[in-house]
């Protein structure tokens, strides 16, 4: 069920790293802000560095709000391995977004199934 804020965020703790499993219909600046900071708040409590995002959005977020919101993630991310699914097969704009992400450091990839995403984790 999607909440007020545009969507619905659930947390599975898998020991090396936290899925997270976020759903909802559009993407959109305000909305990836806000998942963000629930996924870092969830691994500070958890003590994780490693995230697995599955990404389950109808709708992907424009490539000018991904510019804009990509700063303030990046800044989340540092010190963080990031892998990223995306449910819907949205990946135009994620692979722009882990150009800019790789560009500050930040250790990312995409993936096409789920369980390469997790032994990538594993292995990194």
């Amino acid at each position: 069920m999607t909440g007020d804020n545009g969507y619905s965020i659930d947390f599975d703790d898998r020991g090396e790293f936290v899925h997270a499993t976020v759903s909802g219909k559009r993407v959109t600046r305000d909305v990836a802000l806000a998942y963000w900071h629930e996924i870092i708040d969830e691994c500070d409590r958890s003590n994780c560095s490693k995230i697995l995002l599955d990404h389950n959005f109808e709708e992907m977020i424009s490539m000018q709000e991904m510019i804009e919101v990509i700063g303030p993630v990046g800044a989340m991310l540092k010190g963080k391995i990031m892998a990223f699914y995306d449910r819907f097969g949205h990946y135009d704009i994620p692979e722009a977004g882990k150009m800019i992400l790789r560009s500050q450091n930040i250790k990312m990839q995409i993936f096409h199934d789920l369980g390469e995403a997790e032994k990538w984790l594993m292995a990194n």
